[in-house]
């Protein structure tokens, strides 16, 4: 009988994370859990056991956090399956003008520089598998629609480049970004509420318009993403597309 598979998934305690993990585990798949908050990856531990769930505190931008969550992998299961790179913000939204440097580096070491430093602990498993890399992307990387979303959207065309970069150099491993779309979660239900810096009071009411119909819950693309690191076939690997394409399903 075939092992379960196991997956490191990065940013797994809430929303969009929380909902990979929840697939996850009812398709009976292995976990390491990267987030900041650790009661309730203890928690989820307490209750699912630690002969299927494993997790690290720390910061994903951290190399030794990232390599602390491949050695787990290896050491308690001896195999890498997949990585659910889901870790990101969505914060220092902000005009050029009143940016800082401080708030670039944050938004990059969170939703680029995190990523890479996993891929560079976990590609050498990967590779042996022949695995694969699902990143939680985000169409602001393609088209920018609104002021003061620049540095999002730049840390969002860099994961789509990474995952072009990542295709051509390791043909073995299936790499895939996936838009979500518009997930219900608290800060975006502060921006429909009008409670959001950088953008005026029309800006923030054409933005609204456009959010409420690409309101998704964070199960629709979590489960997506879970299904993926799962069972996309190599034929997908480069794909860049909206969690809903007919590809995935």
């Amino acid at each position: 009988m075939a092992q379960s598979p196991v997956v490191i998934v990065t940013g797994g305690v809430a929303g969009i994370g929380a909902a990979i993990v929840d697939r996850l585990l009812r398709e009976n798949a292995r976990i390491v859990v990267i987030d900041l908050v650790e009661e309730p990856l203890k928690q989820r531990q307490a209750t699912v056991g630690g002969d299927r769930f494993q997790y690290v505190v720390g910061d994903v931008s951290n190399d030794e956090i990232n390599s602390k969550a491949v050695d787990i992998a290896i050491a308690t299961w001896g195999v890498i399956d997949a990585v659910a790179l889901n870790a990101g913000i969505m914060s220092h939204i902000r005009w050029i003008g009143d940016m800082r440097s401080t708030d670039v580096t944050r938004i990059f070491n969170i939703n680029v520089v995190a990523h890479i430093s996993m891929l560079s602990a976990a590609i050498p498993h990967l590779k042996k598998s022949k695995g694969r890399d699902i990143f939680t992307s985000s169409d602001a990387g393609e088209q920018l629609r609104w002021k003061a979303w620049g540095a999002y959207g730049a840390s969002k065309v860099a994961v789509n480049f990474f995952v072009q970069a990542l295709t051509l150099e390791e043909p073995d491993i299936t790499a895939i970004a996936l838009y979500p779309e518009i997930v219900n979660t608290p800060l975006v239900n502060k921006i429909i509420k009008g409670e959001f810096p950088g953008m005026t009071a029309d800006e923030l009411q054409e933005y609204i318009g456009y959010l409420r119909p690409k309101l998704v819950e964070p199960h629709q693309p979590g489960s997506v993403i879970a299904k993926l690191a799962l069972t996309a076939s190599n034929d997908l690997r480069g794909a860049i597309a909206f969690w809903n394409d007919d590809r995935f399903s």
